[in-house]
């Protein structure tokens, strides 16, 4: 099916369901078309460009809530660059018939989204999506924070200095104990191959305490602690504890990057 062949299909779409005056079709979605939704959202939290390929239209679209509209070929190479999530459930889930497709409206953590399915050569695909942000909730952000920080401290444990960068934007400026400022993600990364290469790391702990939420920037206070036994030489497991700040900004949909963090120890001398 030519690539330009679905747009006068979402245009109708999308025309039927903003009029007022209309009612949703009764008709209840195909068991494939639901399977196919919650494949393609999956696969979008693991970073699996190939099944979100599968599943999506060749002339897709998505538009941002700042007005940003991206295609398929926009989209392909920022989900393979991205790291994978644990997916999440859609919430206050409706399908809407419209003649041979079907709109799929979802909440799902700060975002709410409309997808406009239809079939092309046999198989539901996403031909366009609409996205809109929510203003978080305490609840939400808390249970955010509180997964990163788990999250972290593990990566923390296995040594995976890559891991630990992906938390921070692109531009993000790292403040800690003994050092200058380091900034950019690349540095960052840097920093911490550097630390997890210097010491094996052991019960590494991290706590939320406090949350500031201001719209799209969460400002959280903490602190850490760990265990760190030096890679070289016959050096004493040192117990080092401390407390942490970091500024967090919302950089789409779900995704929650650190802009500013700093830390400082306790232990004199770190």
């Amino acid at each position: 099916m030519n690539t330009h062949s679905f747009l006068p299909m979402v245009a109708a779409l999308v025309a039927l369901i903003s009029t007022p005056t209309l009612s949703p079709a009764q008709v209840p979605p195909p068991a494939d078309l639901r399977a196919a939704a919650r494949a393609r959202w999956d696969a979008l939290s693991r970073a699996d460009a190939a099944t979100w390929d599968r599943l999506t239209a060749d002339s897709f679209t998505v538009t941002f809530p700042n007005g940003q509209v991206l295609t398929k070929a926009d989209r392909i190479p920022q989900i393979k660059a991205q790291q994978p999530t644990q997916p999440q459930p859609f919430e206050r889930e409706h399908y809407q018939s419209v003649r041979n497709g079907f709109v799929h409206r979802y909440r799902s953590g700060d975002g709410a989204l409309m997808e406009v399915w239809t079939r092309e050569r046999g198989a539901w695909r996403v031909a366009a999506v609409q996205v809109a942000t929510v203003d978080p909730d305490s609840l939400t952000i808390r249970r955010m924070l509180d997964t990163v920080d788990a999250s972290f401290a593990a990566a923390f444990m296995r040594g995976d200095s890559k891991a630990l960068a992906g938390y921070y934007a692109d531009d993000a400026v790292l403040l800690a104990t003994g050092m200058k400022a380091v900034v950019g993600r690349a540095a960052v990364e840097q920093t911490f191959a550097g630390f997890v290469g210097a010491f094996t790391i052991s019960n590494a702990r991290l706590q939320t305490t406090d949350v500031i939420i201001n719209g799209d920037v969460v400002i959280a206070v903490g602190t850490y602690s760990m265990t760190l036994h030096p890679k070289a030489g016959t050096g004493a497991n040192v117990a080092n504890s401390g407390k942490v700040l970091t500024v967090w900004e919302r950089l789409g949909v779900g995704s929650w990057k650190i802009l500013r963090a700093c830390s400082s120890s306790d232990r004199p001398g770190m």
